[in-house]
């Protein structure tokens, strides 16, 4: 089902992921327009700080052609993904730099600076400005209305109307006891991953016979539907929701294409091209599945209505049913690849320390002492170090490797002017890997993450961290948080505590775990592991 869903993005230049920042407009200019209103209707600074700092002009970095020599054969950048382009760059021209946009696009700041990324957060306002998916007004506001009502969501929208979306959904997606009511249900499908796990595995070599990564976008896609649609989809059983399994598909060729429309410079927004037109009939299929399958969920609350609590779908319905729609699809489409991205970068650096697993299935025992039972809030409570190991594998590999601003005033950053208007982007996951903000960088250390110790030798090292916040940011900063922050959490939870509680899990390859670069950081090539049943280990408690 996920099958070579990336083959045309392999090929594509990892340049083009964050320096080529486009305007969200409907035709070339709307986009840019509006950026321009959101931006701070100050007079220009004139401040002792600004006339002292260094102009924007003299910021070190290449002009555009060099760039693009960079990522031709025999170039410095030349088959790099994101990680290595990022460092590459920062090795050549220092913590700060600029970026040349391509084809007509903006310029981008790169800075290393913690100091630059307050800086940038703390004055971008109460409605921040991100550039996301052009694609996306584009297709629901002028070829769907019908179904949207001129809604964009909050990937693409800016300004008033990215605050009112945001204001309405933010007490059904961020408050934890809306979305741990999910709990009980999430546990079942994690529990159903791991016996369709338990079927493939071959029981002499403990090798899965089917590729994992594939597995885990089942299991992430079957999760997400149920919150965002209340529905289960089979993708874990024998016999899928025929419905289910093209809505799978269609989500695969989504993010193939977004890269190739959205992130890549494309002429799309002036010439519709027969590639794009695909693109939007993707779009159209996974509009119709979504709204059938929210058409008959409002059937199933009609019929039941006289339950307490309603679940994430119904409260999104009960704000505005085109508000319900755009989250549940934008739930879908963000909620498979990161999500399954994301423990699969956890669960590697689990499988490469061995004395760290075994600690976190010491404290998974003492949670879970029956595998069969179920979770519950109570016993989920106090899991500190299952979240400590989390924290540490997404601070080694985050999900992107930096966050983007575009200013709304004037700002001096590492010593040089930015104009309002320029496009920032932060490179946390370099700071994160850097022994300046965390000793032992390189080194899986969860403990670093512990407020307290938590056994006699367990002890907990926040000395090990950094003390500034804006270094550690997975899930972004301020209030555009990612907004799928706690359902991304209890998921992954949820299937560690099953999966770790089921089996010794160890890394295959010798080589470390690989990333390409789509719209994500994304695992790929050999993906393999061993997973040992648990034998024996009550006694050792």
């Amino acid at each position: 089902m996920w099958k070579n869903t990336m083959k045309t993005v392999r090929r594509q230049s990892a340049a083009h992921q964050l320096f080529n920042a486009r305007d969200l407009s409907l035709g070339g200019t709307l986009g840019q327009q509006t950026h321009l209103e959101l931006l701070d209707k100050s007079p220009p600074r004139t401040d002792e700080r600004w006339q002292q700092a260094m102009s924007y002009g003299e910021l070190p970095g290449p002009n555009g052609w060099r760039m693009l020599s960079y990522f031709l054969p025999g170039g410095k950048l030349h088959n790099t993904n994101l990680i290595q382009m990022n460092r590459r760059l920062r090795e050549m021209y220092g913590d700060i730099y600029r970026l040349p946009g391509l084809m007509g696009k903006p310029d981008v700041v790169f800075t290393y600076n913690p100091e630059d990324f307050e800086l940038t957060y703390r004055n971008e306002g109460v409605w921040p400005i991100r550039i996301g998916l052009e694609s996306f007004s584009y297709y629901r506001k002028v070829k769907r209305p019908d179904v949207f009502g001129g809604i964009g969501g909050l990937v693409s929208e800016q300004g008033k109307d990215w605050a009112d979306i945001r204001n309405k959904v933010n007490p059904v997606l961020m408050k934890v006891q809306s979305v741990r009511q999910n709990l009980p249900q999430l546990d079942q499908i994690a529990k159903e991953f791991i016996d369709k796990l338990e079927s493939q595995r071959d029981p002499e070599t403990h090798l899965l016979q089917t590729d994992f990564h594939d597995q885990l976008k089942n299991w992430a896609f079957e999760s997400i539907s149920f919150v965002a649609l209340n529905t289960r989809m089979g993708l874990l059983s024998d016999q899928p929701d025929p419905n289910a399994a093209r809505l799978a598909k269609h989500m695969s060729d989504f993010f193939n294409y977004s890269f190739q429309y959205d992130v890549q410079p494309s002429i799309w927004p002036y010439y519709k091209t027969r590639g794009f037109k695909r693109f939007l009939k993707t779009y159209d299929d996974i509009t119709e599945i979504t709204t059938n399958y929210i058409e008959e969920a409002i059937q199933r609350f009609e019929i039941d209505d006289g339950r307490k609590n309603k679940c994430v779908l119904e409260q999104l319905l009960g704000l505005n049913k085109q508000v319900a729609v755009v989250m549940a699809m934008d739930m879908l489409m963000a909620g498979i690849d990161t999500t399954s991205s994301a423990f699969v970068t956890i669960l590697y650096h689990l499988a490469c320390n061995p004395s760290k697993q075994s600690q976190l299935r010491r404290e998974l025992l003492h949670i879970l002492p029956d595998s069969k039972a179920s979770l519950t809030d109570e016993s989920t409570k106090n899991m500190p170090y299952l979240r400590a190991c989390i924290k540490e594998g997404l601070r080694i590999t985050s999900i992107t490797p930096g966050n983007f601003r575009i200013t709304t005033k004037d700002l001096v950053l590492s010593g040089y002017q930015v104009p309002r208007g320029t496009g920032v982007l932060m490179g946390v996951m370099e700071l994160s890997n850097s022994d300046e903000y965390f000793a032992q960088s390189a080194d899986f250390i969860p403990e670093r993450w512990l407020k307290a110790d938590i056994a006699g030798d367990v002890l907990a090292c926040p000395e090990a961290r950094t003390r500034n916040p804006f270094v550690y940011l997975p899930f972004g900063f301020g209030p555009r948080t990612c907004i799928g922050k706690r359902i991304a959490e209890l998921e992954i939870e949820t299937l560690l505590v099953r999966l770790l509680r089921r089996y010794h899990v160890n890394w295959l390859p010798n080589a470390p775990l690989q990333y390409e670069s789509t719209i994500i950081l994304s695992p790929c090539g050999d993906i393999r592991f061993k997973f040992l049943p648990v034998e024996g280990v009550r006694e050792s408690l």
